[in-house]
């Protein structure tokens, strides 16, 4: 699951951010092309977006701006952008940093600091996510703005008819090919040099798909790696065919459709690399992806259409000799140096292991000690019984939150045992439902509480919602055992107004023994 995977499944409420949600489609005359709107500033259409072909970089869209000055981009990926966020407090200052020098950028954020409603949520944020605030925000943004190419933005017709500029017609030129640490796929956001490219030609197969490493790519700052995924494209049509109904919007996805359409997809890969160069372990790394599906798999409205990101796959494919006819993941990484220089390679290997992805599981009601339910882990086929040990309303205490909202409280929390055991991580417990969100008080209550300063305005969220409260703490810890007894875990219902009187509770699966695979790249391997 992606960094904004994981953010737009929290319930915070973040439009005083300047971030708050809305049409995901911009429409606007000075959108570039492909902008997919990620959060709403409330005022003047202003929005900040990705824009399709520039992978999770951050734009923002300012409508009344001055021709020319419609669009800038804000960080480099959303993780980036968030941590931001959390040092200037809002999107505001960010929006408006391309106009400024540092000393109006630093009076901005001390003239308007983060009210109280504001920092709390920025708290909830910065800890849901487990982000921290950019060092040097005004730095990062002129950096990121400095060297950014803004005539690979594409508009519409009605904006080159408003603002006079011709709009480009036919493919892209192509570019000579280069690899940077500090890139992607068809760009460069940094000012270091391309890398000597170590062709590798390494081929293997690992989780039922075979992979290619054509090269590595030894810069400056690090080692840059190359990793082309095969998809078949069979495999990829009767997924897209199966899922088709809820891609149209014919059927609503549930929390279980949206697993299982994870563990299904022949694109979905979640690995952790790592690299180690002449017996080192590199720490730390960055990457991006970017997927091809074969235009005859496409919708018949996108089928001959490239954009700029289909062009850049075009161009990386025709370098390494791959098939167009195949479906692909390509994944570049980027390992730093483990050494104050560039090493000379003796050795170089690498070490993949899979993520587990959640595989959903029964749903199942419970109304007391004693209740036990019976069900099959569908990875092994063995199985168990789910035994209730405690089961009782709670009530958490919301009385330091913010005022002028009121918060939904109240849960039920659940202690259990399992017969047989399951390894650590291997079941997850959740409520089915979705929890409520908090609401404003109503006027005449926030009547009551408007004094000289005017009225209390805040924005908050409770983490949570389908998942449970994060920062419940119930009888058992999950994992702890009892003194003499089988082990307890515990699960939490979301949050609600009313006390639940019934909960309807899922089971989501994970494989604990993670895939691994280990290949020698440099040298080769003998008899190679």
């Amino acid at each position: 699951m992606t960094l904004y995977e994981q953010y737009r499944r929290l319930d915070i409420d973040l439009a005083q951010l300047g971030l708050e949600r809305g049409d995901t489609e911009g429409g606007y005359f000075c959108d570039p092309v492909g902008a997919q709107v990620i959060g709403w500033a409330g005022v003047d259409g202003i929005h900040v977006c990705f824009v399709e072909g520039f992978g999770d970089m951050v734009f923002a869209v300012s409508p009344e701006n001055l021709p020319g000055e419609y669009v800038h981009p804000l960080a480099r990926s959303f993780e980036d952008f968030l941590r931001l966020v959390l040092a200037c407090g809002s999107v505001d200052a960010l929006e408006q940093a391309w106009m400024w020098n540092r000393g109006e950028f630093d009076a901005f954020l001390e003239t308007y600091p983060p009210s109280a409603g504001q920092r709390a949520v920025l708290d909830a944020l910065a800890g849901a996510l487990a982000l921290a605030p950019m060092d040097d925000p005004y730095g990062y943004l002129k950096e990121v703005q400095s060297s950014f190419d803004y005539g690979a933005l594409k508009f519409s017709g009605e904006y080159y008819d408003l603002v006079g500029e011709p709009e480009p017609e036919g493919p892209p030129e192509k570019p000579e090919w280069a690899v940077y640490y500090e890139g992607g796929f068809g760009r460069h956001w940094g000012h270091d040099r391309p890398g000597d490219e170590i062709p590798l030609r390494k081929t293997f197969s690992w989780g039922g798909k075979v992979w290619h490493i054509p090269a590595a790519y030894a810069c400056g700052k690090g080692i840059v790696l190359d990793l082309c995924v095969e998809i078949d494209p069979g495999e990829l049509g009767a997924f897209l065919e199966r899922w088709r109904p809820w891609a149209e919007g014919e059927r609503p996805m549930t929390p279980e459709d949206e697993e299982r359409q994870d563990a299904e997809n022949p694109m979905t890969l979640d690995y952790s690399p790592e690299l180690t160069v002449n017996g080192r372990v590199l720490g730390g790394r960055s990457g991006n992806g970017s997927g091809w599906v074969p235009m005859y798999l496409r919708p018949e409205d996108c089928r001959g259409a490239y954009n700029q990101q289909d062009w850049e796959n075009v161009w990386l494919m025709e370098h390494y000799g791959l098939d167009p006819e195949k479906g692909w993941m390509f994944w570049r990484e980027s390992f730093p140096w483990a050494t104050k220089g560039k090493p000379k390679l003796k050795t170089l290997s690498l070490t993949l292991e899979a993520r587990p992805k959640p595989i959903p599981g029964p749903r199942f009601t419970v109304s007391g000690p004693g209740d036990s339910v019976d069900f099959t882990n569908p990875l092994t086929g063995r199985a168990h019984t789910l035994r209730v040990a405690e089961y009782e309303a709670q009530e958490m205490d919301l009385s330091r939150m913010p005022e002028g909202w009121d918060y939904p409280s109240h849960c039920i929390a659940m202690a259990y045992t399992l017969e047989p055991e399951l390894p650590r991580g291997a079941l997850m417990i959740r409520d089915a439902g979705e929890g409520d969100s908090p609401r404003p008080k109503p006027l005449d209550e926030l009547a009551a509480m408007v004094g000289a300063d005017g009225p209390a305005a805040c924005s908050i969220g409770i983490i949570g919602g389908s998942d449970g409260p994060t920062a419940l703490i119930v009888a058992h810890a999950k994992g702890s055992a009892a003194s003499d007894g089988p082990r307890l875990y515990s699960a939490c219902s979301a949050l609600r107004f009313d006390p639940p009187e019934r909960v309807r509770w899922r089971m989501s699966f994970r494989d604990t023994q993670p895939d691994r695979t280990s290949m020698e790249l440099l040298p080769p391997p003998a008899g190679a």
